[in-house]
């Protein structure tokens, strides 16, 4: 835990904005791409430079779409990034791509996918959500389940054999037994890894209007959980691990990236509305384009937000990000979390990690205990971490300890 460093870039393009969703990004017509791939390399840069250009163990871009960027604007970022920072030997290196947006025809992506090999990366994550046309349709995606038999069949035979799909289940007017069915072929790609999301109707969207209005309605909390159970057990069955609550994989292909997150790890926030997290402080890059690019041009970080993360901040966020996975937080990783903030009490440090993580956490003790009793939360002598039932009520678990 706190051991290894990647970077995170933001592409905030899109063909078209999905109806659910919150995420910071726009259509990429209208948007200025040339002048936001310019600034992002020379943010690149600078950090690298600020940073003393150490090494790297994951890179992630992600959006939005990234793969709606030309190739050779994708380019120009990936070889700033190589100059200013050592990326290490087999570092996990993805960008997300949704499909219909790697190229109309099978020349022009063949094309793409091969200057992204060449490019570095070596891991692909793809927006399927799902596999039914008119799912599709209505959650505002822009592809077909034809299209993503295309890209995926094209994806393999350019060399990318670390692979996550998405898939979204509870979207309005579904049933489980559609989820199940999508769930079915999805698996028939064989992905390497499989991330299922159930759909949060979050405001500002589309979505949320048409809920407003009695146009659609959310799928019942049991249903959505029975879903939830169902997808787990024949993902399981299907050879997959259960890794992190909404994360499958195949073994040895866990995402790295996602973990320097559940780990603690620091990570390298580029782009609009990018955050970080770097020896102990988060940062938050401006969501204004304007802003961006004044900052960069005037030779500063596009920083808008900054927080020096105090010792309890550093455990309450351990564990929270932890029982995210399905081992858990152990004590020891959350004392070190806890001792690397400069504010750390040192009396801590001489007791064993179960009896001093419990001092600090002393009025959480006794709930955490009633849902341990509850068979919600497993605690033992090592650390906690949450039951497959525990996962339905995570958040109330896990705050807890904020």
């Amino acid at each position: 835990m706190g051991n290894r460093r990647g970077i995170y870039i933001h592409i905030p393009f899109c063909v078209r904005k999905c109806n659910y969703c919150a995420f910071l990004s726009f259509e990429a017509e209208t948007s200025p791409r040339t002048e936001y791939a310019e600034a992002v390399v020379k943010e690149i840069a600078r950090r690298g430079e600020e940073l003393g250009h150490p090494d790297i163990d994951t890179i992630y871009v992600g959006g939005g779409t990234p793969s709606v960027l030309d190739v050779s604007q994708m380019r120009d970022i990936m070889h700033e990034v190589g100059k200013a920072f050592r990326i290490k030997e087999g570092a996990e290196i993805t960008i997300e791509a949704n499909p219909a947006t790697l190229g109309r025809k099978d020349g022009v992506m063949l094309a793409k996918m091969q200057a992204y090999k060449y490019m570095g990366f070596n891991r692909l994550s793809m927006g399927v959500q799902s596999m039914d046309n008119d799912r599709l349709h209505f959650l505002g995606r822009i592809h077909t389940p034809e299209n993503i038999e295309r890209d995926m069949d094209i994806v393999r035979r350019k060399g990318f054999y670390n692979v996550n799909l998405d898939m979204m289940f509870s979207v309005p007017s579904e049933s489980k037994e559609d989820a199940m069915e999508d769930l079915e072929k999805i698996l028939r790609f064989d992905p390497e890894h499989i991330s299922c999301y159930s759909l949060q109707i979050e405001e500002g969207t589309p979505f949320a209007a048409m809920m407003e209005s009695g146009e659609i309605s959310e799928i019942p909390d049991e249903e959505d959980r029975d879903t939830y159970h169902k997808i787990c057990a024949r993902l399981r069955e299907a050879g997959y691990e259960h890794y992190e609550i909404s994360n499958f994989a195949k073994a040895g292909y866990r995402s790295q990236h996602n973990s320097l997150y559940w780990n603690m790890d620091d990570y390298i926030g580029i782009g609009l509305g990018a955050s970080g997290f770097v020896n102990g402080v988060r940062y938050k890059n401006t969501s204004d384009f304007d802003e961006y690019f004044k900052a960069i041009d005037e030779g500063r970080f596009p920083v808008e937000e900054e927080h020096v993360n105090t010792a309890f901040d550093n455990i309450s966020e351990a564990v929270f990000t932890g029982l995210r996975r399905v081992e858990g937080i152990t004590y020891e990783d959350a004392m070190d979390a806890y001792m690397r903030a400069k504010d750390a009490d040192l009396f801590l440090d001489s007791k064993k990690p179960e009896e001093a993580f419990w001092e600090i956490f002393e009025e959480a003790k006794e709930e955490a205990e009633d849902y341990a009793s509850r068979g919600l939360l497993m605690i033992d002598g090592n650390g906690l971490r949450l039951t497959e039932q525990g996962i339905d009520i995570s958040n109330s678990i896990m705050s807890l300890f904020v």
